[in-house]
C-alpha cells in the first residue's frame, strides 16, 4: 500500500510538472507572430517552429514575415498580433504615438551589419561627400551607418535608401554608391566580387553603441494578462537558440528553407553570424532605450520633447525574463 501511494504521488508530480510546461490543462495557446527580417536574425523562432519546440511549451505559433517593423507595429495596434519579432527603435516610435508595444526580450543587443565599400576605398575618411546605401531610413542598416559615420567624423557622407539589401548590392556593383551596409550571407558574394569590408561587425561592437537589433515585443495589455504565455514563448525561442548552438546542420537547413540560400559557404557565414550575435541572456538593458531615443532624435525621426518626458520603463518590461531567470531556466539551458 505504501509503495503504491509513493508510485501514485510520483505520477502526480510528473503530471503537474508537465502541465506547468504546456499551460492550463494542456490547452494549446495560438499565437500569430509577425517578424522581420528573413535572415539569420530570425533563426531562433524559425528553428523553434521547425523543430516543434513551441508545441513543447503548449503553443501553436504561426510565424509570418511581415516586412518593416513599422508594418508589424501597425498589425499589433490593429489587434492582428500580440507578440512579434523586430528591432527596438519601432518600440519607441510606437510608445511616443500612444501605443502599448513593449520590448519583453532582447536577443541581439548590438549592431551586426558591416560596411562594405568599393575596392578603391581603404579608409573611412574617403567616404566624405560620397553616397552610402541603407535599406530604408529608420532601419537597422540606417542606424548602423549613421553610428559608424558619426563616430568616424564623416558627417558629410550622403546616406541614401535603396529599398533593401539586394538593391544595395546592385547599387554598389554598378558604382551608384560608394558603400553599403550588407550583412551575411550577401557579404560573401560582395567579397568574391572584390568589394572591401571596411568596418567589420567586431569593429562596430568595439564602438560600444547600445542597440536592440532583434528581440521579442508584445502589447503591454496582452503581456500583463497573459504572462505565462509570454514566458513560454520566450522559453521556446531560447530552446530554438540552444538547438542552433547544438545542431549546425539543422540550423542551416532551416536558414536555407526560409532565405532560399543554397550555397554552403553563405549558409556557414550566416550560421556563424547567428552564433556571434544572439545573447544567451535576453534581459533588456534599461539604458539601451536612452541611447535608442537619442539616435532617433538625431535622425529627426521622433519628437525630442516627447522623448525627454517619457520614462524608459514605458518601452520595456523585464519581468518575464526575470521570472525565467529565477526559475533557473537559462542556467539549466546553457549549463
Amino acid at each position: 500500500m505504501h509503495r503504491r501511494n509513493l508510485r501514485a504521488l510520483a505520477f502526480l508530480m510528473f503530471g503537474l510538472a508537465a502541465l506547468s510546461t504546456v499551460g492550463d490543462a494542456g490547452a494549446i495557446d495560438k499565437i500569430q507572430f509577425p517578424y522581420s527580417p528573413i535572415s539569420y536574425h530570425s533563426l531562433p523562432w524559425l528553428v523553434a517552429y521547425e523543430a516543434k519546440l513551441f508545441e513543447k511549451h503548449g503553443l501553436e505559433v504561426d510565424p509570418v514575415f511581415a516586412g518593416a517593423s513599422s508594418l508589424i507595429v501597425q498589425s499589433m495596434l490593429a489587434g492582428e498580433a500580440d507578440l512579434a519579432g523586430m528591432a527596438g527603435p519601432a518600440v519607441i516610435s510606437n510608445v511616443l504615438k500612444g501605443g502599448d508595444v513593449i520590448q519583453v526580450a532582447a536577443l541581439v543587443k548590438s549592431f551586426s551589419v558591416p560596411l562594405y565599400v568599393q575596392p578603391s576605398i581603404t579608409q573611412i575618411s574617403q567616404l566624405s561627400g560620397k553616397r552610402v546605401g541603407v535599406t530604408r531610413f529608420g532601419s537597422v542598416s540606417h542606424f548602423t551607418a549613421k553610428a559608424i559615420l558619426d563616430r568616424s567624423n564623416v558627417a558629410d557622407a550622403v546616406v541614401i535608401q535603396t529599398g533593401g539589401y539586394p538593391e544595395s548590392m546592385t547599387a554598389l556593383s554598378t558604382n551608384a554608391i560608394a558603400g553599403a551596409m550588407i550583412p551575411a550571407p550577401q557579404s560573401v558574394v560582395l567579397r568574391e566580387k572584390g568589394f572591401r569590408e571596411l568596418v567589420s561587425i567586431k569593429q562596430i561592437r568595439d564602438m560600444n553603441i547600445r542597440f536592440i537589433e532583434q528581440g521579442v515585443v508584445a502589447r503591454r495589455a496582452y503581456a500583463e494578462k497573459n504572462s505565462d504565455i509570454v514566458k513560454r514563448f520566450i522559453q521556446a525561442v531560447y530552446d530554438g537558440l540552444k538547438r542552433i548552438h547544438d545542431d549546425k546542420s539543422f540550423a542551416t537547413k532551416v536558414l536555407s528553407k526560409y532565405t532560399k540560400v543554397t550555397r554552403q559557404n553563405m549558409l556557414d557565414e550566416s550560421y556563424q553570424a547567428s552564433i556571434d550575435a544572439f545573447a544567451k541572456d535576453p534581459r533588456v538593458p534599461a539604458e539601451v532605450f536612452k541611447d535608442l531615443a537619442e539616435q532617433l532624435v538625431g535622425l529627426k525621426l521622433i519628437d525630442p520633447a516627447a522623448a525627454q518626458k517619457t520614462p524608459l520603463s514605458a518601452y520595456y518590461d523585464n519581468r518575464y525574463v526575470e521570472d525565467l531567470e529565477k526559475s533557473g531556466f537559462f542556467k539549466r539551458l546553457w549549463q
